[in-house]
């Protein structure tokens, strides 16, 4: 009963460890690749990746396609709100408080598209910071938000893969 005991203690620090771990390793790589692509916040290349990153697989795999979904859908209802207020020289602001009331109005109906309604302050108001257009703005978070979540999945996926070929050896 002991060696059960002690058997499943190292398997559940093991877990432990292996999250610690990819974790670091994705909020690396993921700000390093957006880096090397020359985007201009390659943080939320970073943050999206520790975002993702859940302790199972199949955990991090639904993450993933909830925050790049949400992503996408955030940065695409932004450019919609914010290509029709030009015209009309609607304030960012205002702008914000459409973009944001459509996409909770989504994320009340599906509550893995709730980082959709993050987005838009992304999209809309991030690139005044650096001058940036808005569109430039949206396509650079999509991009970094894509970034981290992939780089995630992939680190994830990989340790997955040695973690169960190195219990395959052992046994």
């Amino acid at each position: 009963m002991n060696m059960l005991r002690l058997s499943m203690k190292r398997v559940e620090i093991g877990q432990q460890l292996a999250f610690v771990i990819r974790c670091a390793l994705a909020a690396v790589v993921a700000y390093k690749v957006a880096e090397l692509l020359g985007l201009s916040m390659p943080v939320w290349a970073s943050i999206s990746a520790l975002v993702v990153s859940q302790e199972r697989w199949h955990e991090t795999r639904a993450s993933l396609h909830e925050r790049i979904q949400g992503t996408l859908l955030g940065v695409g209802i932004s450019l919609a709100v914010n290509f029709l207020a030009m015209p009309f020289h609607v304030p960012p602001l205002m702008q914000l408080l459409v973009a944001v009331a459509f996409c909770a109005t989504i994320a009340r109906a599906d509550r893995g598209l709730r980082v959709c309604m993050w987005t838009c302050p992304l999209v809309l108001m991030s690139g005044k910071l650096g001058g940036e257009v808005v569109l430039t703005t949206g396509l650079y978070r999509s991009i970094e938000i894509v970034i981290g979540c992939l780089v995630a999945a992939l680190i994830h996926w990989m340790v997955e893969r040695l973690l169960a070929a190195r219990e395959m050896s052992r046994t």
